[in-house]
This record gives C-alpha cells, sequence and structure tokens, in this order.
C-alpha cells in the first residue's frame, strides 16, 4: 500500500515538473512590457529634463517595477496553486479588504490631476482600485461556484450583481475612479453572462446602458460648466470636471483650451502619425503639448511615432492574450479556473480598448492606463501578478493533458 502511495506520489511531482505555463501567453507578456518601457522613455524625455531628472528616470522605474511584477507573474505561474484563491474566507477577506482600501482613499488619499484615487504608503503610491478589481473576479468566481447549480435564478443574478456594483459605486463616488468603475462592471458582466447565458437580461442592462448614456449627455447639455449646487447628489457622482469632459466629448473644438485641450492634442497626434509614424522619439505632440504623455494618453504618442503599423501590432499583442486568455478559460480542469481565466482576460481587454477608445476620442477623456504599457507603479505590478494567475491556470490545464 506505502509502495503504490509512494508511486502516485513520484507520478504527480513528475506530472508537475513536465508541466509548462502558456509560453505564447508569457512571451507576449513580455514583449509587451518591453515595449512598454521603450515607450516611456520616449514619451518621458523631454517631461524629464523640463523637471531636471536624468532623461531616464521615469523609465528606469518603468523598468524597476515591471522586473519586480515579472517576479511575482513567474513565481505565482510556477509555485503557485490557484485553487488557493477559491478559498472562501480568503476571498471574502480580500474581497472587502480591497473595497475599505478604496472608500479610505476618500481619507487619506493623496489628490493628483484633480483627483483621489492613490494611497501614499513609505515611498509607494497605490491605487486600490487595481485590487478591487481582482478581487471581483475571485469573489464572483467564488460566489458563482457555490451556487452553480441555481445560478439562473433571479436572486443568485441579483446577489451577484451586488458582489459587482458594490465595489463599482464605492470606486467611482468615493475613489472618483470612473474608468475602473467601467472595468470593474464590464468584468462583472462578461463573468455573469458566461455562467448564466440569460440573453434577456443582458438585452436589458444593455438598455439601461444606452439610456444611461444619453441620459448623462442631456444632463451635460443642460447644465452649467462646472459643478451645479441645485444637483448636489449629482455632483458626488458625477462631478462638475466629468460632466465638462463629456460636454466637449463630440467636438472638443468647442474649449479646445481647457477641456477640449487633452482630446484635441491626442487627435493630432494620432493623425500624424500616418502610416508608419515620425519615428521612434520624434515625435512633437509629447514636447509640452500632451499632458502627461507617458502616462494615460500614451496610446497617442505610440501612434505619432510608430505609426498605424505600430498601433495594430501593439492592438494584435492584446489580441493574442485575449485569445489564449479565453483558449485557457476553455480547456481550464476546473470551473473556477475557467472563471478565474474569463475574468482577467475581460480585465486586460476592457482597459485596452477603453484606453484605446480615449485616445482616439471615441470615449470621453477618463484616467484609463494602457495595460502593461503606460507608466505606473501599482496597475503594472498587480497586473503581472493577476496575468500569472493566468498562467497557473493554464499550467493546471497542462497538468491535467498529461493525466489523461
Amino acid at each position: 500500500m506505502e509502495t503504490i502511495r509512494s508511486t502516485n506520489l513520484t507520478k504527480r511531482r513528475k506530472r508537475q515538473e513536465q508541466s509548462t505555463p502558456d509560453f505564447v501567453l508569457m512571451a507576449i507578456i513580455l514583449i509587451i512590457v518591453a515595449f512598454g518601457v521603450v515607450m516611456v522613455y520616449s514619451a518621458s524625455f523631454n517631461y524629464c529634463t523640463g523637471k531636471g531628472w536624468a532623461p531616464t528616470k521615469l523609465a528606469i522605474k518603468q523598468l524597476g517595477l515591471g522586473a519586480v511584477g515579472i517576479i511575482a507573474m513567474l513565481w505565482i505561474s510556477f509555485k503557485f496553486d490557484y485553487h488557493i484563491c477559491t478559498n472562501r474566507n480568503l476571498v471574502r477577506l480580500f474581497y472587502w479588504g480591497s473595497i475599505l482600501l478604496a472608500a479610505s482613499v476618500k481619507v487619506i488619499g493623496i489628490e493628483a490631476n484633480g483627483a483621489k484615487r492613490w494611497i501614499q504608503i513609505g515611498g509607494i503610491q497605490i491605487q486600490p482600485s487595481e485590487f478591487v478589481k481582482l478581487a471581483v473576479v475571485l469573489m464572483l468566481t467564488s460566489f458563482i461556484i457555490r451556487n452553480k447549480r441555481d445560478m439562473n435564478r433571479p436572486i443568485n443574478i441579483l446577489k451577484g450583481w451586488l458582489l459587482v456594483l458594490i465595489p463599482t459605486g464605492v470606486v467611482v463616488v468615493l475613489g472618483t475612479n470612473l474608468s475602473s468603475g467601467l472595468v470593474i462592471g464590464g468584468i462583472g458582466a462578461v463573468i455573469m453572462f458566461s455562467c448564466t447565458g440569460k440573453v434577456r437580461y443582458y438585452l436589458l442592462l444593455i438598455a439601461l446602458g444606452v439610456g444611461l448614456i444619453f441620459g448623462v449627455r442631456y444632463l451635460a447639455s443642460v447644465t452649467p460648466k462646472g459643478e451645479d449646487p441645485n444637483f448636489p447628489i449629482i455632483n458626488k457622482i458625477l462631478p462638475g470636471y466629468r460632466l465638462d469632459r463629456i460636454r466637449v466629448w463630440e467636438d472638443p473644438w468647442t474649449d479646445p483650451t481647457e477641456d477640449g485641450y487633452q482630446p484635441i492634442q491626442a487627435l493630432l497626434a494620432v493623425g500624424s502619425g500616418g502610416l508608419f509614424g515620425v519615428g521612434l522619439g520624434s515625435g512633437v505632440q509629447k514636447l509640452g503639448f500632451l499632458p502627461e504623455p507617458y502616462n494615460d494618453i500614451i496610446f497617442a504618442v505610440i501612434c505619432e511615432e510608430l505609426g498605424l503599423v505600430g498601433a495594430l501590432l501593439l492592438m494584435l499583442g492584446y489580441a493574442v492574450i485575449v485569445i489564449r486568455g479565453m483558449a485557457i478559460a476553455m480547456r481550464a480542469p476546473d470551473f473556477s479556473g475557467s472563471l478565474m481565466a474569463i475574468g482577467i482576460t475581460s480585465m486586460i481587454g476592457i482597459q485596452a480598448i477603453i484606453n484605446v477608445a480615449v485616445n482616439t476620442n471615441t470615449l470621453p477623456t477618463t484616467g484609463m492606463q494602457l495595460p502593461l504599457v503606460s507608466y505606473g507603479g501599482t496597475a503594472l505590478v498587480v497586473l503581472l501578478a493577476t496575468l500569472g494567475l493566468l498562467l497557473n491556470i493554464s499550467r493546471s490545464a497542462d497538468i491535467e493533458k498529461l493525466q489523461k
């Protein structure tokens, strides 16, 4: 009996040693991160010299943060077991802890560009909304696994959506972070639809979303610039600066020096790049025209310097991540792995779509970073660690294949 048990253990260890994560996905992630460091250097060179810093300061910091994130990604890929993330108590602690951290931004957060979204811990700025995104993926997965036989019941669909709407409300209202709220809502919609398949509920959701968009646009058209003291509740949900951005969305040239300034400069950068761009490092719009060109608006710099071809290659990279991620979800060894993979994949896909849409003025200006490329500490490290979880699921799928 002991010999059989020892033999089974040896076989299991051998399968674990032979199993590998999705190396194509890993390679694409590493290529995009490396590309991001190069583009951060190109976009921040003039900004850094203007501040009296070394021209490579932000690029080196991005490289260091990327290295930390990659180490975390590799460790999670090879040494972690994603089933730990299905532990009900751990998931609840992470979920409510993340929400509490996001809510605390209102009190102890530091302000940047007119918004409180970060918490300073030592010399590090943490953006709690990045943790909330992952927390929603894990909490929804845990909830659905416990109720998978009855997930089509209206009460469970309602409970699932509450798990999405609570953190979304906290991030949007208290954290003044509409873009992250959109991502969290999008992640929730994708996961909920994937496990229920109730088309009528999501047609209703789409109808409500379209109605909300038209309602907000109307509100922006009839209210004065800035906050209206007659509508204090609306001011909490849609502060004056948000309505101002929506107001100039259709025609930024109606306010070219203030709210329309950033979308105009981004469009000029995108349009001036042509097919192949003006050359890496040779862009003009980053030279004091684009605000913080190394951050949310870096896609416009990519379009100007590398042209339509460079932008499409980057978007192809994101498409590969999404396709490989969904393939991992389909071949995951269990339902929890599938749901996590779907949530993580939708997270990066939605973020990329929103950022590109903002840079091309398809959506109003909002603070959404370009995944793996934009300069940013918490976002880059947390996203790479999260992608490590996706790679770990792919490795578990490979173990399952070796067992057959």
